[in-house]
């Protein structure tokens, strides 16, 4: 079991006057068996045009023209290897691998790629991923991003942005969207192609972040920050193993007054005698997801 003790010189000059992001749920699906196009984690995939989708000529792959949402997939992978270039390029932003939606023969596209349950922070909520097309001849691939507080059916989702069109290149661009509307609720966050006859539409290193996480995160029943209310040291503990990543204090008004970097510990110390007496927010990070608790410095 690792433990460490975390002083406030290890950030010198104290306050920070700006708001640190909390990751709530990221994936650069990298994890996922090469080519599955469906048990993909906690991932749902729904093929609402159920047509058969375009390949490439001489190149092998599993699953390849066969109806399907999206897909995981590895151009290091195929059979020959999927090599690229100036135009062409299927390859993932972070690793191997993306998530990739061919073309419908039958065109349009309507594919979902639907991530887990996600539960929401306070403020600051927002979802980021990376998109591009595999090939520049076929770059006006489209999509829509929809929200569900109810379940992973189309029909479930509201579109909170709709007609989104990347660069007609093959190089990954970042998308950004505002969630604040949801905050504090637990969601599906949905990327539909709606491309029209097209060839490859990516999407990586997805994330969700919020500068001010819910008390309510699941992982809250598991982690234990004490004594509440504190005067000098606050002790950050949990009972599923967790290796806290960071640990970030924010103010009742959401500015990170301390940060800290906790190296994978499981059980870690903060001296906070400097801080004014008053309510804060502990923000953790940890490799089993992030979660915020509220305590009072004495």
């Amino acid at each position: 079991m690792k433990k460490t003790l975390l002083l406030a010189s290890l950030f010198a000059g104290g306050l920070f006057a700006t708001n640190a992001q909390t990751v709530l749920f990221e994936d650069s699906f990298e994890d996922y068996d090469d080519f599955a196009i469906d048990n993909v984690g906690d991932w749902t995939l729904i093929d609402v045009d159920d047509s058969p989708t375009y390949g490439f000529t001489g190149i092998n792959f599993t699953n390849s023209g066969l109806p399907m949402a999206f897909i995981v997939f590895n151009s290091t992978a195929t059979t020959p290897i999927l090599e690229p270039s100036e135009g062409s390029d299927w390859t993932g932003r972070t690793g191997e691998k993306a998530m990739l939606c061919f073309a419908a023969v039958q065109a349009p596209n309507n594919d979902w790629l639907i991530s887990p349950q996600i539960p929401l922070g306070i403020t600051g909520n927002q979802v980021s991923f990376w998109s591009k097309a595999g090939d520049a001849d076929f770059g006006e691939e489209r999509f829509n991003v929809g929200i569900s507080t109810t379940g992973t059916n189309p029909t479930d989702f509201t579109i909170i942005a709709s007609n989104q069109q990347i660069n007609s290149t093959v190089t990954y661009q970042e998308f950004t969207f505002d969630l604040d509307d949801y905050a504090e609720q637990t969601v599906y966050i949905a990327i539909q192609c709606v491309s029209n006859d097209q060839f490859g539409f990516f999407v990586d290193d997805f994330v969700v972040t919020a500068e001010t996480a819910s008390v309510n995160s699941p992982l809250a029943g598991s982690f234990s920050v004490y004594p509440n209310p504190a005067k000098d040291v606050l002790n950050i503990s949990n009972s599923i193993s967790a290796e806290i990543n960071s640990i970030t204090i924010a103010d009742i008004n959401g500015r990170t007054v301390k940060q800290f970097e906790a190296n994978g510990a499981v059980d870690s110390q903060i001296n906070i005698a400097d801080l004014n007496a008053g309510v804060y927010f502990v923000n953790i990070n940890s490799n089993k997801g992030s979660l915020t608790k509220k305590i009072v410095k004495q």
